[in-house]
């Protein structure tokens, strides 16, 4: 039903994948609260792993609209009108009023600084619709300096495995998970582990901002290992002192007892 198109950003199979990906981030982007609301709250799976839409795409719930896909980035449908491509994830709401019903943090950002648009609306998600079924979910964005056309380097196939995976997770967690709310200090560790293990074998993948969030993620690393080698050092300290005034008083005791034995 298609032609054969590569996606030249490869298929998103796992979190992992979808944080080298870099999608959806660094804030102020939208697209990863965008992901996180399209797997919880508008599509559920059958008992055989079938994807299907809980709203109407083709009515423009939650601004919904027809992808034409004129620049070719996805696979191009068979014009039998049976299948077809819609987008989702324009925050204006003068194009798009029901853009408005998408959960309050999902618009957070794009409300919040409404001058940075090309940054805080760059992210959509395009579903191929086949009546109900979804035959298949892309992640994509906006080139830098051009609102309209998408990026085909950026442009990823959503594997269904990893929309169950969000959907196992709360929005902090998987925000955490996937670096946009800076991951939590054990992963930090791992990855800058990871890192360095990899630095040996093979050059980073990674585009100069992901690396300067990179480096921005390891430099709150140091300074949190650092704070609890203090604070270690500062309780060590607290216990030593603690263990010598102890032992000043058990002498006390003892030469007074001897003191007093020898009076005797």
């Amino acid at each position: 039903m298609v032609r054969p198109v590569v996606i030249n950003g490869g298929q998103l199979r796992t979190l992992d994948d979808l944080y080298r990906s870099g999608f959806g981030r660094p804030l102020p982007r939208h697209g990863l609260m965008l992901l996180f609301w399209f797997a919880n709250e508008c599509v559920n799976f059958d008992d055989h792993n079938n994807t299907w839409v809980r709203c109407q795409p083709e009515k423009g719930d939650f601004g919904f609209h027809h992808f034409g896909n004129f620049e070719e980035i996805l696979p191009v449908l068979v014009r039998d009108g049976r299948e077809k491509y819609f987008e989702v994830g324009n925050l204006n709401t003068e194009n798009y009023p029901e853009a408005n019903d998408l959960q309050p943090y999902v618009r957070r950002y794009y409300e919040l600084a409404p001058g940075n648009y090309r940054q805080s609306n760059k992210d959509r998600i395009i579903i191929k619709l086949n009546q109900r079924k979804v035959k298949a979910t892309y992640v994509t964005e906006h080139k830098d300096g051009n609102r309209g056309d998408f990026d085909p380097e950026h442009t990823h196939l959503v594997s269904p495995d990893l929309i169950r995976d969000i959907q196992e997770l709360e929005l902090k967690e998987f925000l955490e998970l996937t670096g946009y709310m800076g991951p939590t200090l054990r992963n930090r560790l791992l990855r800058a582990l990871k890192a360095i293990s990899d630095i040996p074998s093979q050059p980073s993948g990674h585009s100069g901002s992901e690396r300067d969030t990179w480096d921005l993620e390891l430099g709150q690393s140091g300074s949190q290992m650092e704070e609890l080698q203090r604070n270690k050092c500062t309780r060590s300290c607290k216990i030593c002192g603690f263990l010598v005034a102890l032992l000043v008083v058990l002498l006390v005791i003892i030469f007074t007892v001897l003191s007093y034995l020898g009076k005797l």
